[in-house]
């Protein structure tokens, strides 16, 4: 039987002798601990499924998200990594190795404690409810801990250990305040027709939370493949991001209201682009020559090639500039003080797509980020309110026109601001190459 040579590895490095009887023992103790107290007490939830499932929550999500980034910036740091791109492995190898193979003492122990769950728990009505909540959240933080260790790699921060270990802590306690309810009330899947619904469907916000988390999981898989494939040098087109926001955009619209959904599907897929649009341009690699490889292509008409360098940002800008074409001819929404013109809006996330990439293309651009939120801070915050505190309302919406009472007067004045940063980015970008 040959099993994947990097899963092989992993459980070489992980799998330990002394972790195979160490982690049995230590749980063991635990629950021993906990069934006495349950004996003491005699509450209605049992204080050992409880903690089963406490430390279930813990172990797959604390210790599981360690293990994945390890197994890709410990690498880094080791200075194997190039040796392992250099090998005859395919992404999908890589990533199952790589996921599976560094958390399986992680599942050894979770495991243990999802059977000690079912052994002691005294409402086994959800119990298959809780099991898959519990797996596929586990999954899920893993799968995006490896996500964004794969980002850090790229982006050349391999000392993000424990910020990304911070963020499992978190989808920890969010997790468990969905899965401990669930485990404690045997009414909570009760069918209440007007709980939850998706398109006019019917259901529980249990069901449709638990099918959120799959397709989370599904899309973070996707997305590890992707950023695998980016590292072993094996071009990708960007159809795959094209298609994830179209699913976010498809999936939020089912829960819109039937009588509101004309009125608010345009808004919400907006929304899902600019967000997409920020999260991706400020977590993709960018470097000058890509851009001249783009141009290059282009200039050739070798399409497939000139795909194969766009930026993904382009993909999600693209069709939030569809989406803001019918939003333009509606009646522009007010929040207090703000007029929410979606052209202005799409400027804006021009100009602050070419601050960043102003700063990326610097000397320095682990430090474009930093740099990159400094200037929102003056460009969103601090300028603008200085000359409103200065009753200059109208040189206050010159830096921010969502203010001004005129769409053509807000596009014209970001406008202005979106070509001169696009200009300064073209200085320094020829600079650059």
């Amino acid at each position: 039987m040959n099993l994947n040579p990097e899963f092989q590895r992993q459980l070489q490095l992980e799998f330990s002798q002394a972790r195979l009887v160490g982690v049995p023992l230590i749980l063991g103790i635990i629950f021993t601990l906990t069934y006495f107290l349950d004996n003491q007490t005699h509450n209605e939830v049992s204080i050992t499924a409880q903690t089963a499932l406490g430390l279930f929550l813990l172990m797959v999500s604390f210790w599981g998200a360690r293990q994945a980034v390890d197994s890709v910036l410990e690498e880094q740091r080791s200075h194997t990594w190039d040796t392992q791109r250099l090998s005859a492995l395919d992404p999908w190898t890589m990533v199952c190795g790589k996921l599976l193979g560094s958390t399986l003492v992680v599942w050894y122990g979770g495991v243990i404690c999802l059977l000690v769950y079912g052994l002691s728990a005294n409402n086994l009505g959800n119990l298959l409810w809780v099991y898959g909540y519990a797996i596929s959240s586990g999954l899920l933080v893993q799968n995006i801990s490896l996500l964004l260790s794969l980002i850090a790699l790229r982006k050349g921060q391999i000392n993000s250990n424990s910020v990304i270990t911070g963020l499992a802590i978190i989808a920890a306690f969010t997790i468990g305040s969905w899965i401990m309810p669930l485990s404690s009330n045997p009414q909570a899947l009760q069918h209440t027709p007007s709980d939850a619904s998706w398109y006019g469907i019917s259901t529980t916000s249990q069901f449709l939370t638990l099918m959120t988390v799959c397709w989370a999981l599904f899309w973070c898989v996707v997305g590890n493949y992707r950023l695998m494939a980016q590292e072993l040098r094996i071009r990708t087109l960007p159809w795959v991001w094209f298609a994830f926001a179209l699913f976010l955009m498809v999936y939020a619209g089912g829960f819109i209201e039937a009588q509101h959904f004309g009125e608010y599907f345009y808004t919400t897929a907006f929304a899902i682009c600019l967000t997409l649009s920020y999260l991706i341009v400020f977590t993709e690699y960018n470097e000058p020559m890509r851009i001249k490889r783009l141009l290059t292509y282009i200039t050739q008409e070798n399409w497939q090639r000139a795909a194969e360098e766009l930026p993904l940002w382009c993909v999600t800008f693209i069709l939030a500039a569809v989406v803001a074409l019918p939003l333009s001819f509606a009646h522009p929404a007010d929040i207090e003080e703000l007029h929410v013109y979606p052209i202005t809006i799409l400027l804006f996330l021009l100009r602050d797509i070419g601050i960043f990439l102003f700063f990326s293309f610097g000397k320095n651009p682990q430090r474009a980020f930093s740099l990159t939120l400094l200037s929102f801070v003056l460009l969103y915050g601090v300028l603008p309110g200085i000359f409103a505190a200065a009753d200059l309302k109208a040189v206050s919406a010159l830096f921010f026109p969502l203010t001004a009472d005129s769409m053509g007067i807000s596009i014209i004045c970001m406008g202005v601001q979106s070509a001169l940063v696009w200009y300064v980015l073209y200085q320094r970008w020829q600079e650059s190459v």
